[in-house]
């Protein structure tokens, strides 16, 4: 199930896997690691998450058409590669459940205090199911058309709330700490980068042209800016005192405004929240889709459509075991240390060896 895809569509699948809900939590998180100088970590961040992209771009443009599992079976053979698969499953399975169901408590926190987690938990894992069962290239369609929309709506909203804010709150804008605490603050701040890994699912096609690097370097890019947009606005309308109180600051700060220029529009919270479904359902649908790839490839009889419902079902009796909301945060944290071996450690290591065994020589 090698499916290629359009570098536009690479540049969207990136967007999709990382984007979901970080533009919401993360002015609180910055804001209680460095104040107001957080844009100055989300820029070290991006520098560092561009160049891991760079790695996993260019070993799924170097071994054409090529998904992780093929090349690192190429280049370290079997069973290292079984080794290397089984930490990409764990990730991929363990961030998807855990944060679909973050995703569902704040959904019931919001909007559905009424209704049982396990209701939104299963229709929303419904939604996913649909989207998995049409494959690679239907999930890529829909992460660039959400994408667009998610991006401008974004852009638009952060502008609005950026009119309503004061210079005053984001001063210091070179911050008030001491410069090793923005470095200190990277290892939070790469946490809301993560997703770039759904490279390595993807086979790239050499029709692409070596213009996939500039579309996925530029995509990080593009959420850096993001997020330090949606960072920067947040502070200036409640500042970094208040800031710090608020957990999804970003719906916060929308029920903070009143817009006299929006009268066909009061509840702006209401956009924000169809946006952030929208990112979430592709950020989801992305991280299954790691998951029941690499699983249907180490299994190579096993079925992919029939792969879909049995991780489904079981990601919704896994989502069981935290019993409290700090529980379910705590969980996704100690899955972030996998990150080392998905994001640093295995990249890295087939680099060298495909630099060593000059796979990269015939590239033109």
């Amino acid at each position: 199930m090698n499916e290629t895809l359009t570098n536009w569509q690479i540049a969207f699948i990136l967007f999709a896997a990382i984007i979901a809900q970080n533009f919401i939590i993360l002015p609180q998180i910055l804001a209680e690691s460095v104040g107001t100088g957080g844009w100055i970590t989300i820029l070290i961040s991006t520098v560092i998450v561009v160049i891991i992209t760079y790695i996993f771009t260019y070993l799924g443009y170097v071994h054409k058409n090529k998904t992780l599992y093929e090349y690192s079976q190429l280049l370290t053979g079997k069973y290292i590669t079984y080794i290397f698969m089984s930490i990409f499953i764990l990730y991929f399975f363990l961030f998807f459940t855990i944060n679909a169901r973050l995703f569902c408590e704040d959904l019931k926190l919001f909007i559905m205090p009424r209704t049982p987690i396990n209701a939104i938990y299963i229709l929303l894992l419904f939604v996913i199911y649909l989207i998995l069962s049409k494959g690679l290239r239907l999930i890529a369609r829909l992460c660039e058309f959400y994408g667009i929309i998610v991006l401008i709506g974004l852009a638009i909203v952060f502008t609005i709330i950026s009119t309503q804010g004061k210079l005053i709150n984001i001063r210091p804008i070179l911050g008030s700490t001491d410069m090793l605490n923005y470095f200190k603050a990277i290892p939070l701040m790469i946490v809301p980068f993560l997703g770039f890994e759904i490279l390595g699912c993807i086979g790239i096609d050499r029709k692409n042209t070596k213009k996939v690097f500039k579309y996925t370097t530029l995509m990080i890019v593009v959420i850096g800016m993001l997020f330090i947009y949606a960072s920067e606005s947040c502070l200036a309308v409640i500042g970094v005192d208040s800031i710090i109180h608020y957990k999804l600051t970003l719906f916060n700060v929308l029920r903070s405004l009143d817009i006299p220029f929006l009268d066909f529009l009061k509840r702006l919270d209401g956009t924000v929240l169809f946006l952030w479904f929208m990112s979430m359902v592709t950020h989801l649908s992305m991280f299954a889709y790691g998951a029941i790839i690499f699983i249907h490839k180490c299994f190579k009889k096993s079925s992919y459509q029939l792969l879909i419902p049995i991780i489904l079902i079981l990601a919704l009796f896994i989502s069981q075991i935290p019993k409290t909301y700090e529980e379910v945060e705590n969980a996704l944290k100690y899955i972030g240390y996998l990150t080392i071996f998905t994001a640093l450690l295995i990249p890295i290591t087939l680099l060298i060896i495909t630099k060593v065994k000059k796979y990269d020589k015939n590239i033109e």
